[in-house]
């Protein structure tokens, strides 16, 4: 039976978190025998991964890829898996992310039918709590203004012919996803009842120091990129992330022990 998705996983220093993430793949509300699958470790810390990886269902394989050196990058390591992947179709899930339980079976439904999919992205804390509900501003769809005012990450399921390589800075899942809408009319159907749980960490790498400083020069890069392109709904989609990223920087320095989501909150009230 040929493989019908492969699942590509980033990871590094993730030995705490890899096995949730998979066991999330592993308790997916549906049946594997219709269909064969493969999910690709790809190790960017240089570590053994092997002796922690939970058992997999029936219909499940799995490989586990070094990439050609140490923290060369989410980007690097997602073409990294690309390169390698037998699937039909390719998707992502984040090493320390994890999905609802009836995620696979949606976006399979969907990306069968069209070829990309979406879901929306829930955002949590370490203590398990939901933070907030992503999706798009009309309904059953993502579109790309969506992503100009959305600050989080939505990550396909698409035919791999069409999925193209990663770029290798910050926010290169932003730029992927906005890269695809932009080549496919810009707005893409959304699964429902179901959705992708982004986790936030103690450590995660949105709490690092200057962050939002960081993330903003990517933006840049990407803004002027989606110029020399012509792609000038991209260009406009990172002007508006650039702005309201600014507005977040100037709140943080009056509220440096709040976080970023109590920020979007306290905007929404």
């Amino acid at each position: 039976m040929k493989i019908k998705l492969s699942i590509i996983i980033p990871v590094y220093k993730a030995k705490d978190t890899l096995p949730r993430a998979i066991n999330s793949i592993n308790n997916q509300n549906i049946k594997f025998d219709n269909f064969k699958m493969e999910i690709i470790i790809i190790i960017d810390d240089g570590k053994e991964y092997k002796k922690i990886i939970p058992k997999l269902k029936k219909g499940i394989a799995i490989k586990l890829i070094k990439t050609n050196g140490i923290k060369t990058g989410p980007g690097n390591a997602r073409n990294c898996g690309i390169a390698k992947a037998k699937g039909e179709f390719v998707g992502f899930l984040d090493a320390d992310d994890e999905w609802s339980e009836n995620y696979l079976r949606k976006m399979l439904e969907l990306v069968k039918k069209n070829g990309i999919a979406f879901a929306p992205t829930r955002v949590y804390d370490q203590n398990n709590f939901i933070i907030k509900h992503f999706e798009g501003k009309r309904p059953g769809y993502l579109d790309l203004n969506d992503i100009g005012n959305i600050p989080c990450s939505f990550h396909p399921f698409i035919k791999k012919k069409k999925q193209k390589k990663f770029e290798k800075i910050r926010s290169q899942d932003v730029y992927n996803t906005a890269y695809i809408l932009n080549e496919n009319n810009t707005k893409i159907r959304m699964v429902d009842g179901a959705y992708y749980k982004l986790n936030i960490q103690e450590k995660s790498v949105t709490k690092e120091d200057g962050f939002s400083h960081k993330i903003n020069l990517a933006y840049i890069k990407y803004q002027i990129k989606s110029l020399k392109n012509k792609n000038l709904k991209i260009a406009k989609m990172f002007a508006i992330r650039r702005i309201n990223n600014i507005k977040y920087i100037n709140w943080k320095k009056n509220n440096i022990n709040k976080s970023f989501y109590e920020y979007l909150n306290e905007k929404e009230n």
